[in-house]
């Protein structure tokens, strides 16, 4: 059975995370999905019957291997033209 509260907060986190899978534009959705998912963990402990902490804390973790992604992405984008020149 499906608890009829929602947790906004989990749900645009969640969308965050998955727009943040978009290369090298989603770098922009992962502060987001960060910030939304740590929201949702607050509710989740101010009112129990919402839930969701435990997704709450997965998102948090994906959108931070996600940024992690994102910045390396970011990094080859400048370095390889460096790396390019010296050949």
């Amino acid at each position: 059975m499906t608890n009829s509260i929602d947790n906004n907060a989990l749900a645009t986190a969640r969308a965050f995370v998955i727009y943040s899978l978009v290369p090298y534009l989603g770098i922009l959705f992962c502060p987001g999905a960060v910030l939304m998912g740590s929201l949702a963990v607050v509710r989740s402990y101010y009112s129990p019957e919402v839930g969701g902490r435990n997704n709450s804390y997965l998102i948090i973790a994906i959108a931070a291997l996600v940024l992690g992604v994102q910045l390396l992405l970011w990094w080859l984008l400048y370095k390889i033209p460096e790396w390019a020149r010296g050949f």
